[in-house]
């Protein structure tokens, strides 16, 4: 009795000084706030961007050749438009939009909501859209409605057409909000968590316009595409030629995992055959676009693009007539890859990662400037760009037969980033893009009115013009974007009105498809293998997911 007294005054004495319920709640983590502020949570949603995006990039690069496998012993099954059975590889953009982005983008907005911080509710209704446009661009259906729930185990997928109206709505939302007065008082500002924009509100806004560009210009094969409306979200979205409203994700580069995913320190740009690490290497078809195969004809300097030597690696072997610049074809590697002495060596497409460099560089060590263009320790990741945009109103304007407008905007676009490569200040201080320097305007000025590679006439302008300068545009980070666009024109089989060749022309599909393909090339990627053929097993199954084409199946946006 005596002990069960003292104990009793004991409890009493604790529960008066330090109050009941924060000495009984062992729920609550004074090192891990169940209620962080929502702008405390926005840098780790910006950070997961790039997470998806790169670390699926490895494989679905190969499907729209930025890249290709090195080693011409390795008959990738992604070169070959297949996929990995029975893995996670090609699933991080799911992982992202469900994971790592999906509920901490709920508990973002709705708490901003609450609290009528507009500024922070919108930016994360525009982020939230662009993860559900990305990932039904990337998959097909997806589950969209009733997510998030801690009772529910399984969800149901919403059609594509859908999930495209519903980005719809969350866009118009986020541009809603971000134009409304803020009525918070005492709390954080959207510029204590983004470290993109700054907190400023029009460029978020302009971001949330040109996710609906995206959207809408992605239904061209429809009978209700509207080339105005297109135009009309062009023009409210970035508009900066410096690329100062780019949408950018930097990297800090102090530890692994905020480095981007494409340096050298994280080594991720390699594939491992036979206990050998071979680098991932550039695609002929990127090489002739930038050489001036494909726009003029043949390579000699005058006709070479002046991004080529700050995007491309040339290799030791200068003598091949454009400098150096070899790539490789899909399924069938480099030819010289096992080779290590000798000319033939010498004649090895190089790394991403540099001229004459086959190998990585300083895996393992942060050296912010070993590298070349996107693929080094700190510097950005991009998600819109200008170019882009004025490539997207460039398309739209040549559909709606206004080459007035269309020739602008691709003139635009293409000067645009060639000053995104020789920009000289990011945020957080991220190295730049320009090789050692950068360029000129003399070389800008003659590429663009001079060496024939650029129109300068309406009459002369096509739509092959517009799409493979987007391609160029796009390289090394649009790739879900320049998919989308390879898909829209089916590969290579829509013609171009005015030349009567493939809009996509000099691009090649491998020789043979991979055996699971039944002849077709790659359309979709299957959902995330450990969350869906293993949870949500029957809902693939309605949808007809366990076929072993289903990758092959068209797109709802892609038909007519």
């Amino acid at each position: 009795m005596k002990k069960k007294f003292l104990c009793a005054i004991l409890l009493a004495t604790l529960a008066s000084s330090i109050g009941c319920k924060k000495y009984l709640d062992i729920n609550t983590d004074e090192d891990t706030p169940q209620h962080p502020d929502p702008t405390s949570v926005f840098p780790t949603q910006l950070a997961g961007i790039p997470r998806g995006t790169q670390y699926d990039a490895r494989y679905l690069a190969r499907y729209i050749q930025n890249w290709l496998t090195g080693n011409n012993a390795n008959n990738n099954a992604w070169d070959l438009h297949g996929y990995a059975s029975g893995s996670d590889a090609a699933g991080d953009i799911w992982r992202q939009c469900y994971y790592g982005l999906g509920k901490n983008l709920v508990y973002i907005i709705e708490e901003s909501e609450k609290d009528k911080r507009w500024d922070v509710a919108g930016a994360g209704l525009a982020l939230q859209a662009m993860m559900f446009q990305m990932t039904t661009d990337y998959h097909g259906d997806i589950g969209f409605y009733n997510l998030f729930q801690d009772d529910k185990v399984f969800y149901k997928y919403t059609s594509q057409d859908t999930v495209y109206k519903g980005v719809d709505s969350i866009c118009r939302k986020a541009i809603d909000y971000l134009g409304r007065t803020l009525e918070s008082t005492g709390k954080a500002p959207l510029s204590r968590g983004d470290f993109s924009y700054n907190g400023d509100v029009v460029k978020w806004k302009k971001f949330a316009y040109g996710i609906l560009a995206r959207n809408w210009n992605h239904q061209s094969n429809k009978s209700t595409y509207n080339a105005d409306s297109v135009i009309y979200w062009c023009n409210n979205s970035l508009s900066d030629p410096a690329g100062t409203d780019d949408l950018l994700i930097p990297f800090s580069a102090s530890k692994n995992d905020d480095a981007n995913f494409f340096g050298t320190y994280r080594n991720n740009m390699t594939e491992t055959v036979s206990s050998v690490a071979h680098p991932l290497r550039q695609s002929n078809f990127i090489v002739r676009l930038l050489d001036g195969t494909t726009f003029i004809g043949n390579s000699l300097a005058a006709s070479r693009d002046p991004r080529l030597r700050h995007m491309l690696s040339a290799s030791a072997d200068t003598t091949n007539g454009n400098g150096g610049y070899r790539g490789v074809n899909p399924g069938s590697g480099d030819p010289n890859s096992g080779n290590t002495t000798g000319a033939a060596a010498r004649r090895r497409v190089a790394s991403l990662w540099g001229d004459s460099t086959y190998g990585n560089p300083s895996s393992g060590a942060f050296t912010t400037n070993v590298g070349k263009y996107l693929f080094k320790d700190k510097v950005v990741h991009p998600v819109m760009t200008y170019a882009e945009i004025q490539f997207i109103k460039a398309e739209a304007a040549m559909k709606k037969g206004d080459k007035t407008t269309a020739l602008e905007a691709y003139r635009n676009a293409v000067r645009g980033h060639m000053r995104a490569i020789n920009r000289d200040v990011y945020p957080l201080q991220n190295v730049v893009l320009y090789n050692t320097t950068k360029i000129t305007d003399a070389e800008i000025n003659y590429y663009m009115d001079a060496s024939g590679a650029i129109k300068t006439t309406e009459a002369t302008l096509t739509l092959t013009d517009i799409m493979l300068q987007k391609y160029i545009a796009l390289w090394g980070w649009g790739f879900v974007e320049t998919w989308c666009d390879l898909r829209r024109y089916h590969y290579i089989a829509d013609k171009d009105p005015q030349t009567g060749e493939s809009v996509y022309k000099t691009f090649t599909f491998p020789s043979t498809f991979s055996t699971t393909n039944g002849g077709l090339a790659a359309q979709r990627f299957r959902p995330r293998f450990n969350s869906e053929y293993v949870w949500n097993i029957d809902e693939l199954a309605r949808i007809g997911a366990l076929s072993n084409n289903y990758h092959t199946k068209p797109m709802w946006f892609s038909e007519p």
